[in-house]
């Protein structure tokens, strides 16, 4: 625990830091300077005016309570076209996905990754995730090969290999934001096209190349995020709309 105490002050203490730059490069006045100190000081997560960057992006807002929601028990695993990008207007998302060690909620954001974020609904509500595990968890030596030394746990691949998906594949998004702690991220080994496989972030990944689609953040879970290793089973991925963020 005193390891994730550690890396949950260091989210803080970077997103202080980079508010502050952002504030630097647009020359708020001494109120605007205020107003980030009061956003990331808080210890809850509290939402920020929709300005694209880390300040907004890594305060996310919390997610509500999940629902109840029962595993697809033959999912699809394979599909022959890619869907449509289908969001709603002027709605939120969360995803909650249930693994051995607890359920962890993650706000997904639209407004940044609409693109990612269409695709892992679509696959989540049909299941797709279900039973699927999270196949390596980096950094590793041995296994699937992991995206340099950042520690993440990567999961969506059907064949556990590292090189499977869901048979189709979509059109990426701008990354925006850093891959922090908790930071939920399409994973890719083509620069510009996402499918279905992500990993969360357990640590500071900032090292990680920048072609990775940030579509989520982990808003509570956070012992069950520590608790993930290679073989973790995704017991089932449930969709929930919400209220949008202010």
């Amino acid at each position: 625990m005193m390891k994730l105490h550690k890396e949950l002050r260091y989210v803080r203490q970077r997103t202080v830091a980079l508010a502050f730059a952002l504030i630097r490069s647009r020359s708020l006045t001494v109120t605007g300077v205020a107003a980030v100190l009061l956003t990331t000081s808080c210890t809850s997560p509290i939402a920020t005016h929709p300005t694209p960057g880390l300040v907004t992006i890594q305060t996310a807002v919390t997610c509500p309570a999940p629902p109840n929601h029962t595993p697809v028990a033959i999912p699809l695993r394979s599909f022959i076209s890619a869907p449509r990008l289908t969001l709603g207007h002027n709605v939120g998302y969360c995803a909650y996905i249930d693994t051995a060690g607890g359920l962890i909620s993650v706000r997904l954001r639209p407004q940044y990754a609409p693109h990612a974020v269409s695709d892992f609904i679509y696959l989540a509500q049909r299941g797709f995730y279900d039973g699927l595990s999270f196949y390596q968890v980096c950094p590793a030596t041995t296994g699937a090969t992991c995206p340099g030394t950042a520690p993440v746990a990567l999961a969506g691949d059907p064949t556990a290999t590292g090189a499977g998906g869901s048979g189709y594949t979509v059109a990426s998004d701008p990354v925006v934001g850093n891959y922090l702690f908790g930071a939920v991220a399409m994973y890719t080994s083509a620069p510009s096209r996402i499918g279905s496989q992500f990993f969360i972030s357990k640590g500071d990944s900032t090292s990680l190349a920048r072609k990775y689609d940030i579509f989520g953040q982990v808003t509570d879970g956070i012992p069950a995020l520590a608790s993930l290793q290679k073989g973790s089973v995704i017991l089932w991925i449930a969709i929930e709309v919400t209220a949008p963020e202010p």
